[in-house]
C-alpha cells in the first residue's frame, strides 16, 4: 500500500514533495527473528519538523505505521507517540513481501494549521484539517519474507499440473495468479499425465514436454512493462528469484534485462532440459528392446 502521485491540498512533509524547506520525515526498520515462530519490526522515526512534533506531544497527531502482505491477506496498523516502535508478527501471518508506510495523521479536527518551514507558496495561509488527515507520509522498501523456500530448489517444484474442467481436445493452459504456476490439461492427457509422471524414467521428458514451455511464458510475461511488479508477491516468483540468488545472479538484472530469448532463459534455468529428454529416449527404448 504505497503512497503514489496522491495529490493533497495542503502542505505534506513527504521526500517525494517540495512542501517543506528544510524538515525530514524518514523511517529505518529491521527485521529480526524471535525464536521461529515470530517477526519482529523495529522502526526508528527521524522528524525534524517542530510544528508537526508539537502536534503529536499535544495529542493532536500521532505515528502510525501501516503493514501489508497480499499474499497472506495479513494487515495491520501501528500507532504510537514515540519515534521508536516495535512490533511482532506470528510468522504464519506473513509470506512473501511485507510492505508499509509510515505517517503523521490527525488524531482530531484541527483549525489554522500552519507551518513556519512551509515554502514560499503557503506564505500566509492556514488550514482547517479534518480528523484522519495526513500530515506526513514515507514509503519504506518493502522486506521480503521468503521463509524456507528449499522445496522449491529445482524448477519442476514450482509448478502444479491439474485437470481441465473441458473437452479433451481444449488445448493446454498456463496461470500465473496462484502461489504456483499451474498447467492445465485436458482429461485424456492429465489421465495420461497422473499415470506415467510418477516413473522416475520419464521425468525429464514430462519437464521438456510441459514445464519448459510454460517457464517460457512466465519470461515472456516477466519481460513485459510491469511484469514484475504484477507476479512479485507470487511465491513461484519468489522461489524463481532466490534460486537465481542462490546462484549470484539478479533475476531483474541479469535475467530479465539481458539480451537472452525467453527460450534460452527457460533452458539455463532449467539447466537444460531438452537435453536431458533426448538423453532419457535410447535409454528408455533400449529397456525395452531388453524385455
Amino acid at each position: 500500500m504505497n503512497i503514489n502521485n496522491r495529490l493533497f491540498a495542503y502542505p505534506v512533509l513527504s521526500e517525494e514533495k517540495n512542501d517543506y524547506n528544510q524538515s525530514v520525515f524518514n523511517v529505518n526498520y529491521e527485521q529480526t527473528m524471535q525464536g521461529v515462530n515470530s517477526l519482529k519490526l523495529s522502526f526508528k522515526i527521524e522528524m525534524t519538523c517542530q510544528d508537526l512534533e508539537k502536534m503529536i506531544l499535544n495529542g493532536q497527531a500521532e505515528y502510525v505505521i501501516h503493514l501489508e502482505c497480499t499474499t497472506t491477506a495479513y494487515r495491520e496498523v501501528l500507532y504510537s507517540v514515540s519515534n521508536y516502535i516495535e512490533h511482532e508478527i506470528p510468522i504464519g501471518r506473513v509470506n512473501g513481501r511485507l510492505e508499509a508506510v509510515a505517517f503523521i495523521i490527525l488524531k482530531k479536527r484541527v483549525t489554522n494549521f500552519y507551518s513556519e518551514d512551509w515554502v514560499e507558496d503557503f506564505n500566509g495561509v492556514t488550514f482547517d484539517l479534518l480528523q484522519g488527515s495526513i500530515l506526513a507520509y514515507k514509503n519504506l522498501e518493502s522486506l521480503l519474507l521468503t521463509k524456507d523456500y528449499e522445496e522449491f530448489s529445482n524448477a519442476n517444484s514450482i509448478f502444479t499440473v491439474y485437470k481441465r474442467i473441458t473437452d479433451d481436445d481444449k488445448p493446454a493452459e498456463i496461470s500465473l495468479d496462484s502461489s504456483k504456476i499451474r498447467i492445465g490439461l485436458g482429461t485424456r492427457d492429465y489421465d495420461t499425465y497422473a499415470r506415467y509422471s510418477v516413473k522416475t524414467e520419464l521425468q525429464a521428458i514430462f519437464n521438456s514436454m510441459l514445464i519448459l514451455p510454460a517457464l517460457v511464458y512466465v519470461f515472456e510475461e516477466l519481460k513485459q512493462e510491469n511484469g514484475e511488479e504484477l507476479y512479485r508477491n507470487k511465491e513461484w516468483f519468489l522461489a524463481l528469484e532466490k534460486s537465481y540468488a542462490k546462484r549470484g545472479i539478479n533475476l531483474m538484472d541479469e535475467v530479465l534485462n539481458s539480451d537472452k530469448e525467453s527460450y534460452q532463459l527457460a533452458q539455463e534455468a532449467m539447466e537444460l532440459p531438452i537435453s536431458k529428454a533426448l538423453n532419457q529416449i535410447p535409454a528408455f527404448f533400449d529397456t525395452i528392446e531388453e524385455d
